[in-house]
C-alpha cells in the first residue's frame, strides 16, 4: 500500500510539472512583470565513513555509501505583489531500492508557499518555507543535510530603507481531527507551536544587528500539557574592506516537557566571535571561538543547562566530521570550539579550504571511576576543495580526521572495555548540478 500511494505521488507530481513546463506561456496574463523559473538540484554524494558522527571503536568496519537529493523547484514572480514556490524533494541511498519493482522511497514538497505584497514594504508569507537568518545558528536551511530543514508556517515581512523584521506563526498537528488538538512531535515537526520576531538594522554600509526572540511550544505524552522554551539573542556584523567581524550571544530559558508531568526548568547560553582577514583575491585567514554552555555529567539536578541549537545549519560550526550537535548531545556537557581556517583560491575555478580545531568541554566530565576528567575532547583538521567544472556544475569533497583525547570516550558514552580506532577519518566527494532556468517571462 505505502508503494501505491508513493507511486500516485509522483506520477501527480510529475503531472503537474510537465503541464507547468509544456503548457505555461498560457497560463500567465501577458502583463509587464510575471516570470516564471525552474530548479533542477541533482547532488549525489560519496562518503566514506571511519570515525564520523562519533568514534569508530576496535573491531568495527567503516562506512561507505552513496546518498543522492533530488529537487525540482518552480518559482512565479509577478513584480512586487506576488510570488509562489514549489519545490519537490526525493533523498534516497544509491541501491536500497529494488531494480524491478517500484520503490518505496517517499516524494515529499520541500517548499510550497505564496508570497504577498500589501505594498512595497509589507508582506506575507504562508505555507512550507525554509527559515533561515543570520549565519545561521539557530534557524538555518541545513543545506548539507539532504533532507534539510523546512517549516509549515506564516511569515510576516517588513522591510524599509535600513530596517527589516519578520513575524512568523507556526501551529502544527499530525493530522486532521474532529476532537482535541494532542500533537505527537516524534513523528513530525519537534514543536507544536512555534512564534519569534526577527529584526535587523543597518547601521551603516559596515555596521548592522539582528536580534531574535523566539518561544517554543512543546506537548507532553503523559499529561498533554504544554512547556514553552524561550530563546533570545542576536549579531552584530562588521565588514569594512578586507576586514569581517562578527559576534552572536542567545540565552535559553523556561521550561521542556519530560515523561512526568512536571517539568525541567532551562537556563543556557552560548556566544561566538570570529574574524577574517582577506589579504588579497587568493588567500584569506580566519579565527574565532565558540562557546555553548553545558551540564556536569555528575549533576544531580533536573534543570537543563545545556544550549540547545534548535534548527541551526550545525554542519557549518563544530567541525565537518558533526561529533558535536548533528549527532549525539555528548552527554550533554556542551562545547568549546576553538578553530582557524585558510581559505585559498589557486584558480577561478578551484578553491581549498583548511581547518583546524580545537574542542573541549563547557562541564566537568567524568571518567569511568567517577573522578573528574580533563575537559579536552579532541582535535580536528579539516580540508575541503570546490571546482566549478561549468555553470551550474560543481564537484566538491574533503578529507577530514578526529585526534580525539581520552575524555571524548566518556562524553560519548564508550564503555570502559571498548578502545576507539587510533585513525578517525572521513572523506567525502560529491558533485551539484542545479540549473535555474528562466521558462517565461512576459514582454
Amino acid at each position: 500500500m505505502q508503494v501505491i500511494k508513493n507511486n500516485k505521488k509522483i506520477v501527480a507530481v510529475s503531472l503537474f510539472f510537465s503541464i507547468v513546463l509544456f503548457y505555461s506561456p498560457h497560463l500567465y496574463s501577458q502583463t509587464d512583470s510575471d516570470q516564471l523559473r525552474l530548479n533542477i538540484q541533482l547532488r549525489p554524494r560519496a562518503e566514506f565513513r571511519n570515525g564520523s558522527i562519533t568514534p569508530i571503536l576496535e573491531g568495527q568496519q567503516p562506512a561507505a555509501f552513496v546518498s543522492q537529493r533530488t529537487r525540482i523547484g518552480l518559482t512565479y514572480s509577478r513584480s512586487q505583489k506576488l510570488q509562489i514556490g514549489v519545490s519537490t524533494q526525493i533523498v534516497t541511498t544509491w541501491g536500497n531500492d529494488a531494480q524491478k519493482q517500484a520503490t518505496a522511497n517517499d516524494i515529499s514538497f520541500y517548499e510550497a508557499w505564496a508570497k504577498f505584497y500589501f505594498n512595497p514594504a509589507w508582506s506575507v508569507k504562508v505555507g512550507r518555507q525554509v527559515l533561515s537568518y543570520d549565519d545561521e545558528r539557530i534557524l538555518g536551511a541545513s543545506d548539507w543535510n539532504n533532507a534539510g530543514h523546512k517549516h509549515d508556517a506564516a511569515l510576516i515581512g517588513y522591510e524599509k530603507n535600513k530596517f527589516k523584521a519578520n513575524a512568523v506563526f507556526a501551529f502544527n498537528q499530525n493530522a486532521e481531527k474532529v476532537t482535541n488538538t494532542f500533537f505527537d512531535n516524534s513523528t513530525s515537526q519537534p514543536y507544536k507551536a512555534m512564534e519569534f520576531l526577527w529584526m535587523k538594522y543597518q547601521f551603516s554600509n559596515t555596521l548592522s544587528a539582528s536580534a531574535l526572540m523566539m518561544n517554543l511550544a512543546f506537548q507532553n505524552k503523559i499529561d498533554s500539557s504544554i512547556s514553552n522554551l524561550q530563546t533570545f539573542g542576536g549579531n552584530i556584523f562588521y565588514k569594512k574592506n578586507k576586514l569581517n567581524i562578527s559576534g552572536t550571544y542567545y540565552y535559553q530559558m523556561g521550561n521542556n516537557p519530560q515523561k512526568t508531568s512536571s517539568t525541567i526548568t532551562t537556563k543556557a547560553w552560548m556566544a561566538a566571535a570570529k574574524a577574517d582577514y582577506h589579504f588579497n583575491k587568493i588567500f584569506a585567514l580566519g579565527i574565532g571561538s565558540d562557546y555553548l554552555s553545558g551540564k556536569d555529567m555528575n549533576s544531580t539536578s533536573p534543570d537543563i543547562s545545556y544550549f540547545n541549537t534548535l534548527y541551526a545549519t550545525n554542519h557549518k560550526f563544530y567541525g565537518s566530521m558533526d561529533y558535536f550537535y548533528v549527532s549525539s548531545p555528548h552527554s550533554n556537557v556542551g562545547l568549546w570550539d576553538s578553530y582557524l581556517n585558510a581559505n585559498i583560491n589557486t584558480s577561478e575555478k578551484l578553491g581549498w579550504q583548511i581547518a583546524y580545531h580545537h574542542f573541549e568541554s563547557a562541564a566537568h566530565v567524568i571518567d569511568y571511576s567517577g573522578s573528574q576528567a580533563g575537559s579536552s575532547l579532541g582535535n580536528e583538521v579539516d580540508l575541503a576543495f570546490g571546482y566549478a567544472v561549468m555553470k551550474d556544475v560543481k564537484i566538491t569533497g574533503g578529507y577530514s580526521q578526529m585526534f580525539a583525547d581520552a575524555s571524548m570516550k566518556y562524553v560519548k558514552n564508550i564503555s570502559e572495555n571498548q578502545s576507539m580506532k587510533s585513525l578517525q577519518n572521513w572523506v567525502w566527494l560529491s558533485i551539484n548540478v542545479n540549473p535555474d532556468i528562466l521558462i517565461f517571462k512576459s514582454k
